[in-house]
């Protein structure tokens, strides 16, 4: 299993400045076998939510290592949360739409 930061651009809160698609991303850090798996489960969980200001659906994916623990079961470890993302040179997939095919880029 891997471990990956799956990211929607933006946040679903009311403020002005800080809400909305243009504001601090939401993330969730994901034990999955693959890129895809770990994205359905954070899409799950933000269409759950159903956010008003925002879309429901993850725009990028960051692979951060590998995971070690005894339990085996792909899951969200933690989130939502909302926060700045950033890459730090982790390997990145991402899409433009809903259902989209997980482009890797540099």
């Amino acid at each position: 299993m891997n471990l990956y930061e799956v990211i929607r651009w933006g946040n679903d809160a009311d403020d002005p400045f800080t809400g909305g698609p243009n504001g601090p991303d939401t993330g969730f850090l994901v034990r999955a076998g693959s890129v895809e798996q770990a994205a359905a489960l954070a899409d799950e969980a933000l269409r759950r939510a159903r956010p008003t200001r925002v879309s429901a659906w993850a725009g990028a994916v960051y692979l951060l290592g590998q995971e070690h623990s005894t339990e085996a079961d792909p899951r969200i470890l933690r989130g939502p949360y909302v926060q700045h993302a950033y890459r730090h040179g982790w390997r990145q997939w991402c899409r433009d739409e809903e259902g989209g095919a997980w482009v890797e880029r540099e």
